[in-house]
Parts: C-alpha cells; sequence; structure tokens
C-alpha cells in the first residue's frame, strides 16, 4: 500500500450548468472499508478514510434484481482494480507515481 493515502473532494461547474461532485480516495492502512447493515437486512458498502465517508447501498424500499446487478458490476470493477494492483505491486510498483 501506498505510504500514505489521502482523499479529497471536487466541485466543479459552470455558469448555467449543474455542479459536478468527484471524492477521491488514494487509501493506505487507515482506511476502513466494511458492510454493515447485514444483520437488518439493509447492507451498505461502506468505505472510510479519514473525515471522508462515501456509503453504498439499494434504494429505499424493497431490494430488486436491478439492486443485485448494481452490486455486481460495483463487485465486478472492484476486482478489475484489486487485479490490476496486485499486478503493479509484483512489476515493483510500477505506475503508482501516475495517482
Amino acid at each position: 500500500m501506498s505510504e500514505k493515502g489521502y482523499t479529497y473532494t471536487t466541485l466543479s461547474g459552470g455558469p448555467g450548468e449543474p455542479v459536478r461532485v468527484t471524492v477521491s480516495f488514494y487509501l493506505d492502512d487507515r482506511a476502513w472499508i466494511r458492510v454493515p447493515g447485514i444483520e437488518a437486512g439493509q447492507p451498505v458498502l461502506s468505505i472510510e478514510h479519514g473525515d471522508v465517508l462515501v456509503r453504498f447501498g439499494p434504494a429505499a424500499g424493497q431490494v430488486t434484481g436491478q439492486d443485485a446487478r448494481i452490486a455486481r458490476t460495483l463487485a465486478g470493477q472492484a476486482a478489475i482494480y484489486a487485479a490490476e494492483i496486485e499486478r503493479l505491486s509484483a512489476a515493483g510498483g510500477a505506475g503508482a507515481d501516475a495517482a
């Protein structure tokens, strides 16, 4: 993992344009990644780093097949990310300076 992670939020927009919110996590050992709410039937993927917290969960109401597809897409993209990080780590960290 990187020597020291950081997290930041950017708000951008222009006249007549909607504001775009971007939250960037560059994680280190201080990151908390967990899934609370399972026992209550309301699972939420929670990623916390410093004072920044992001949560992913289904819309309020009954969980649907669409919710499951979205969760699987998130998991699939996370697996691709993990595989690439493992590959870069095995190669001696090449590409880490690009972040």
